[in-house]
């Protein structure tokens, strides 16, 4: 009964079903925003998202300095699930700005 009444709140548990509902949630919310800003894919049993937000995609159209410096943040955290997020950004002067993730 509780697992049953937990899925229905926060989603599936990790795994397939996991895997299922995040591919819903993705094409419902690129549904929304009418452009492609998540895409996950799969390659030798692991899991890639790729998301890029409307401030990122601002940034590739306007801000100059995204072509000639960009840095990945390889340093990412991996929690029990062996999950890791990776984050590249671009300089200014206000500092470092999100390009992608």
């Amino acid at each position: 009964m509780s697992q049953f009444v937990y899925e229905k709140t926060y989603g599936a548990s990790p795994g397939e079903d996991m895997v299922y509902d995040l591919e819903a949630l993705i094409n419902s919310y690129n549904g929304e925003q009418s452009v492609g800003c998540v895409k996950i894919g799969r390659e030798h049993g692991r899991i890639a998202i790729a998301a890029f937000t409307l401030l990122m995609r601002r940034l590739h159209e306007g801000h100059r300095q995204s072509g000639e410096l960009v840095v990945v943040d390889a340093s990412s955290g991996m929690d029990k699930y062996d999950y890791r997020v990776s984050l590249i950004s671009t300089h200014s002067v206000a500092g470092g700005l999100p390009f992608g993730c």
